[in-house]
């Protein structure tokens, strides 16, 4: 094996592993040597590893030396995302796993479902259930992920003695999943249960039960399920309901007008913020693109992750096309823009929070709207103590072609590390400057 790539494999350095398996012979990882290494990457638990090992050839189902199957281990200990990659059956290029090897490792996940994990750890360590013992709880992330990263909490027990035993608490998502694979049928109440177990909204088995209810041959039956439960007692439940509607709206709409009556009454009913920030989101998906009204009020909310959604989904309602995005195509859809929309986004750049500031100002920048009144407030914004904030306005006048915009963008986008997620949107004005100069030849 080559030690080069298992050390690569071991810290978990995806572009290292990438870039080392394009040397590596065709033949040398379908065997005991990919084997090996596809075991450190689950061990090490980084499934962009895992990815890269099973596109380059290593069979996911090939047994590890003490016998173990890399499909088992995965639905035992836990480890969603390793499994869900060794499972994954869109790739034609992929060795794929045995029905039989898959069927076996749902029954393994389902077992933890009835299980107290830490008193599993300690029969597995041959140890009392008053036996002395560290128990640790860590939430890990497992997979970083717009809008916002997918956690799952680790328990470790360790004896005097130093033996432990630990495991990853995504065995939920996992059966939700797998069982989603084999199109076995689960009610929408029994996922609910699942995501609320731990009532996480960044936990694998939230979003894997979110999955499974938003595919959109079941979405009108899950639509009429969610609306019955927005007003539910439970804080729980109206989050993951009201965040399912948002992912709802996102695809074709076949009850609109029902949608819009549900979400308009949450919007003045809901107290909770993380609640209330799904059906704005919700609400801005359902509605006609320049009829956001509705949220108008919320811009003065005093939580200012609700100001700052408010801001952001406003963008929606203005109506001249976008200069970002595409290249700025002017066949953009076109209306009216309310007066107050843009009144209120201006009102909002100016907000005391940094990252109200930074909505309001990516919606102006990313908006037709070109006026001198708004290049002022851009250019304003320069030199704002809030750093997104300032990137924002700079993005907005360097796509108006303002060369001290620009200056600063680039000044910005210097300083960001090599994994810095505004990389893309300082390449995205500069691809967008380059057109527009090759287009006046």
């Amino acid at each position: 094996m080559d030690a080069q790539l298992l050390t690569a494999v071991q810290a978990g350095d995806a572009d290292s592993v990438e870039k080392l398996l394009r040397t590596a012979p065709a033949d040398a990882l379908a065997g005991d040597a990919g084997s090996r290494l596809l075991r450190a990457a689950a061990f090490a638990g980084d499934a962009d590893v895992v990815a890269s090992l099973l596109d380059a050839g290593v069979d996911p189902a090939r047994p590890w030396e003490d016998g173990v199957d890399p499909v088992s281990w995965a639905a035992d200990f836990g480890a969603y995302e390793v499994l869900w990659e060794l499972t994954y059956s869109g790739s034609s290029w992929r060795k794929q796993v045995p029905q039989h090897v898959t069927r076996g490792a749902l029954e393994i996940a389902r077992a933890w479902l009835t299980l107290d994990p830490e008193l599993e750890l300690r029969r597995r360590l041959g140890a009392h259930e008053d036996e002395p013992a560290l128990v640790e709880h860590v939430r890990i992330t497992i997979r970083h992920e717009w809008p916002r990263p997918r956690h799952a909490t680790r328990i470790r027990v360790t004896l005097a003695d130093g033996r432990k035993a630990e495991t990853q608490i995504a065995h939920r998502a996992i059966v939700t999943d797998l069982e989603d694979q084999f199109d076995i049928s689960v009610s929408r109440d029994e996922l609910l249960a699942r995501a609320l177990f731990h009532a996480d909204p960044e936990s694998c088995d939230w979003s894997q039960a979110q999955v499974v209810l938003a595919q959109p041959w079941s979405a009108e039956g899950s639509f009429r399920w969610a609306a019955d439960l927005v007003a539910h007692p439970s804080v729980d439940t109206r989050r993951f309901v009201t965040e399912l509607l948002h992912s709802l709206g996102c695809q074709e709409q076949p009850l609109k007008e029902q949608a819009l009556e549900v979400l308009r009454t949450r919007l003045h009913a809901e107290e909770d913020q993380i609640a209330l920030n799904n059906v704005i989101g919700a609400f801005a998906e359902y509605t006609d693109r320049g009829d956001l009204t509705d949220l108008l009020h919320h811009a003065g909310h005093p939580d200012p992750r609700i100001r700052g959604h408010v801001a952001g989904v406003l963008g929606n309602a203005i109506g001249e096309p976008p200069l970002l995005g595409m290249y700025a195509s002017p066949s953009a859809e076109t209306f009216d823009t309310p007066p107050h929309v843009v009144a209120t986004v201006i009102q909002l750049a100016s907000d005391g929070d940094g990252g109200v500031r930074t909505g309001a100002l990516s919606t102006l920048a990313e908006s037709g709207i070109d006026t001198p009144a708004i290049r002022e407030l851009l250019a304003a914004h320069l030199t704002d103590d809030h750093l997104n904030a300032r990137f924002s306005a700079a993005v907005g006048l360097a796509v108006r072609e303002d060369r001290h915009g620009l200056e600063v963008l680039r000044q910005i986008g210097s300083e960001m590390g090599p994994t810095d997620a505004r990389r893309w949107q300082v390449h995205e004005v500069e691809g967008i400057l380059e057109y527009r100069a090759a287009a006046k030849g």
